[in-house]
């Protein structure tokens, strides 16, 4: 461990830190506390054979902007049919941004073990140095060897060299866009490169909003026949910036209503207005249905074909996104709101999401869970399901039990996690969130507290929107103490160093 957490964790990690080293050389730390998953029969639920699988990511989608989690303004009537058929999760938790919650859902990996501390440029030209190392395994792998047709349709963003391409990661199929730049508005929709196994094939840059193109080429995958059980990772862009490419039918469920949005008044570096706001917070929830619309589309297919029965789904946000809240526009990395200035965070708004697992005879319809499930949890939960012969340590935990309802099942009390800024900004920031607090740090690259900006405690139970920091109160002592022990045996345990000092 770098010295510098010694400028907060103190005592608290001397032994832990020692003990970590004592039997384990540092090339194999990555084995240290993780979970060992060894499933070598199938999972039978109900007589089923194996489920077909599809994990939908949409793309900076906080939780409080779907109609399910009590959202009335915002239009999502599929999203929605999903909770009402399966299971909603309401603290789903996952990265601050794209990249490496990409890679966690994959890998069931925190995103540090594989080298992803921040989202991954596209640079132009392309960057090709960085992405999931070669070798990863990955859901798709897994099911691949349990069987499993494998697709991705949609974003990759976890390298764009040749050998980070997804078929080098178990994907059969993999076609999306190489990237969607800003100023993609409607003018420019089939114009960006659309990549089919890495090639750029001309014949689908079609006149049509991207969302619609990437619906279109999920149903083709789901609809080819075959004996073979698929999995179908749909990856949507939806509602990234920019806000403006979509359709009018998608937009005209706004058109005119004067939309809630959050209060201004205790953030004055926010330079703008409430009705500059709410035709933002109008564009967000355009993009956001016309995922939903798409999504309906995708679940429509899976009804004709009679494959809804037999087919589990996630519905998942790859992160978390502020329109207003606590002043910001963005996520993790997100901009005060009229300015430049970035204000590295992990506010709930930023690592919360949409979290929602339907299939129908084995999860029960309408049912709500308050676990803290994680992105990491999706693949160790689809080995003891389908049954893959595999020993992979992952950080991540099966929810099949909690899917089940099964009562008294062990789950973790608290959630731990890191985002390390390395683009856009410089930020070092350690988490644990508990059912009542969350405490952050913030470092720089060299370990040292970021000047001018102090550690963060919150009491999510008096102060749901993390608004009052209680970092410095006397009176909180033995909390923050608790919390600073809990969060210090865990960045020992799981390996976590500032990622510019790896």
């Amino acid at each position: 461990m770098p010295d510098s957490y010694n400028l907060v964790c103190s005592a608290h990690i001397t032994k832990l830190n020692h003990d970590a080293m004592k039997h384990h050389h540092p090339r194999l730390r990555l084995s240290i506390a993780c979970l060992l998953v060894a499933v070598s029969t199938l999972v039978v639920c109900g007589g089923a054979s194996k489920p077909n699988v599809i994990l939908i990511y949409t793309d900076d989608h906080a939780q409080w902007a779907v109609g399910s989690y009590g959202n009335k303004d915002v239009h999502t009537p599929h999203m929605d049919r999903l909770a009402i058929d399966g299971m909603r999760f309401t603290r789903g938790f996952t990265k601050a941004v794209c990249s490496p919650s990409r890679a966690m859902v994959l890998t069931g990996l925190y995103s540090h073990r594989v080298g992803i501390p921040d989202f991954i440029p596209h640079g132009n030209p392309v960057v090709s140095g960085n992405g999931l190392p070669p070798g990863t395994p990955t859901i798709a792998t897994v099911l691949k060897k349990a069987g499993y047709r494998t697709g991705l349709i949609g974003k990759w963003h976890l390298g764009y060299g040749e050998k980070y391409y997804p078929q080098k990661f178990g994907f059969d199929v993999a076609e999306g866009f190489r990237y969607i730049a800003p100023g993609t508005v409607n003018e420019n929709v089939g114009k960006i490169p659309f990549l089919v196994d890495g090639r750029d094939v001309p014949r689908f840059r079609y006149d049509k909003q991207h969302t619609d193109i990437l619906a279109d080429r999920a149903i083709d995958f789901i609809e080819q026949p075959g004996d073979q059980p698929f999995f179908l990772y749909l990856s949507i862009y939806l509602p990234h910036l920019p806000w403006e490419a979509v359709p009018d039918e998608d937009r005209a469920y706004y058109k005119g209503k004067k939309l809630n949005v959050p209060d201004l008044g205790e953030f004055p570096k926010a330079t703008m207005g409430e009705n500059e706001l709410r035709e933002l917070m109008r564009s967000y929830y355009a993009n956001i249905t016309c995922a939903d619309r798409n999504i309906g589309r995708v679940l429509a297919a899976l009804d004709s074909l009679d494959l809804a029965k037999d087919t589990l789904v996630f519905f998942i946000g790859d992160n978390g996104f502020n329109v207003g809240q606590h002043g910001l526009l963005g996520k993790g990395n997100a901009l005060t709101l009229g300015t430049n200035d970035r204000k590295p965070n992990m506010f709930d708004e930023s690592v919360r999401v949409p979290f929602i697992v339907r299939w129908p005879g084995v999860i029960e319809a309408g049912s709500i869970s308050d676990a803290m499930v994680s992105t990491i949890d999706v693949l160790p939960t689809l080995i003891e399901i389908t049954g893959a012969e595999t020993r992979l340590q992952l950080d991540g935990k099966s929810m099949l039990p909690i899917l089940k309802s099964q009562r008294g099942t062990p789950w973790r009390d608290a959630w731990f996690d890191t985002y390390d800024m390395t683009y856009l900004k410089k930020d070092h920031m350690r988490m644990i969130r508990t059912d009542d607090w969350k405490l952050v740090f913030h470092f720089d690259a060299a370990g040292k507290p970021l000047p001018h900006r102090g550690h963060e405690l919150f009491n999510l139970s008096a102060d749901p929107g993390e608004l009052n920091n209680l970092y410095g109160n006397d009176d909180l002592a033995s909390v923050r103490q608790s919390l600073e022990a809990r969060l210090c045996k865990w960045i020992v345990e799981y390996d976590v160093q500032e990622s510019e000092n790896r």
